[in-house]
C-alpha cells in the first residue's frame, strides 16, 4: 500500500521517503530507524513505478530526506516508462543520485544544481505547462487533506461546556481515520517530521510523547514508532491504569514532554496537561496535533505556545469547510 500518492489536475505526486519509511517500518519490518532512515531501496522505487496509471502520465517524485539509493539498475525501469510517454520530475534530489541513475545526460533549463543538490530535475527536455515552475509539496498535501477532511466536518450546533463556546460543527476524526487510512498515515509521517524539526535536536533520549486521551492513543503510538520516542499515557487528565497511578512518579524533572492531540480547538485540555507537567518539574516543549483550529492570528501566538499541526482550520478556509465557533455575545 502506497500512502503518499496525491492526484492533482496536472500530475500525480509521490513522496519517496514516506514510502521507504512506511514500507521498512510497518510492512517489511526490516528497519528500526523510523523517519531517520535515509536509504531508498530499489524495491520501493519499483513499487511506486508499478503503481503508475495511464490516465495521468505527469509524475512528481519527491526525494526529500533521501541521502543514498540502492538502485539495482532501476534506471532501466524509468526508461521503460519514459518510452511510453511518462514525464518525470524529481524534487529535492542530490546530484550524486542523479549521477547514479545516469540521468545527468538529460538537459533542461530547469535542471539547475546548487551545492550538489537539485530542487527540481526534469527527466525530459521539452516544456510541459503543468510541470513548469516551482512545485510546492506542502501545498499539494494541504489541498489534498482539505478536500478529504471536508467530508468529515459534521453539523453540531451545541455548546462545548468545557471551553464555554458554541460549536456549529465538529470534525469526525474517528471516521476519517477509519475510512481514509492512506491520508491518515501520510499525515502521521508529516506530523512526525514537523515534531522532529521543531523539538528534537541531536539526541531525543530525554523527550517523552504525552497522550492526553484515548482518542489520541493511535496517533501517539504511530508517532512513537516513527520518532523512536517513549510514551506517557493519560486519559481525561488522569491515569488509565496502575502504571500511571501517580503522576509525580511518571513526570520527571529530567525529561521534556510533547503533548499529542488529535484536534486542538481552544486548547483547554492541553493547558491543563502542560500545567501538570510544569508543576511536577517536567519541561514542556510543544503541543502537536493532527488538526488545529486557529482562533488567534498566528502572529499573536508565541512560538512555544503554538500548536504544531498537519492541517489548520483558519480564517482563510473555515467558511469553505463550514466550520464555525461562536459565543453568547452574538446570535447562535
Amino acid at each position: 500500500m502506497l500512502i503518499s500518492k496525491l492526484k492533482t489536475e496536472g500530475f500525480v505526486y509521490y513522496n519517496l521517503h514516506t514510502e521507504q519509511v512506511m514500507i521498512s517500518n510497518y510492512f517489511n519490518d526490516n528497519s528500526d530507524l523510523g523517519i531517520y532512515e535515509d536509504l531508498l531501496v530499489s524495491d520501493t522505487i519499483e513499487k511506486v513505478l508499478n503503481d503508475l496509471e495511464d490516465d495521468c502520465k505527469n509524475i512528481i517524485l519527491d526525494f526529500d530526506k533521501i541521502q543514498n539509493i540502492s538502485q539495482n539498475n532501476i534506471n532501466k525501469k524509468f526508461h521503460e516508462y519514459i518510452k511510453v510517454g511518462y514525464k518525470f520530475v524529481l524534487l529535492n534530489v542530490r546530484e550524486d543520485i542523479i549521477n547514479d541513475f545516469g540521468f545527468n545526460v538529460i538537459t533542461n533549463d530547469e535542471n539547475i544544481c546548487e551545492d550538489e543538490f537539485y530542487r527540481k530535475f526534469n527527466l525530459f527536455s521539452d516544456d510541459i505547462e503543468s510541470l513548469k515552475g516551482k512545485i510546492k509539496p506542502r501545498k499539494i498535501f494541504t489541498q489534498s487533506f482539505e478536500n478529504i477532511i471536508s467530508n468529515y466536518i459534521i453539523p453540531y450546533g451545541n455548546p462545548h461546556t468545557s471551553s464555554f463556546v458554541y460549536l456549529h460543527s465538529y470534525v469526525d476524526l474517528k471516521s476519517f481515520i477509519s475510512n481514509e487510512k492512506k491520508m491518515f498515515l501520510f499525515s502521521m509521517y508529516q506530523l512526525s517530521i514537523m515534531i522532529k524539526e521543531e523539538c528534537i535536536n541531536e539526541t531525543s533520549d530525554d523527550i517523552i510523547l504525552v497522550c492526553q486521551s484515548l482518542n489520541s492513543s493511535l496517533i501517539v503510538s504511530i508517532l512513537s514508532n516513527l520518532l523512536k520516542l517513549d510514551i506517557l499515557i493519560l486519559d481525561k487528565i488522569g491515569p488509565i491504569n496502575k502504571l500511571y497511578s501517580r503522576l509525580d512518579k511518571n513526570i520527571s524533572d529530567k525529561k521534556k514532554y510533547v503533548i499529542i492531540s488529535d484536534l486542538v480547538c481552544l486548547g483547554t485540555e492541553v493547558k491543563i496537561v502542560k500545567n501538570l507537567i510544569q508543576f511536577l518539574g517536567g519541561t514542556y516543549l510543544r503541543n502537536a496535533s493532527l488538526i488545529k483550529i486557529e482562533t488567534l492570528n498566528s502572529k499573536h501566538i508565541k512560538k512555544p505556545e503554538a500548536t504544531i499541526a498537519v492541517f489548520s482550520i483558519n480564517r482563510s478556509n473555515n467558511a469553505r469547510l463550514n466550520y464555525k465557533i461562536t459565543t453568547n455575545l452574538e446570535d447562535f
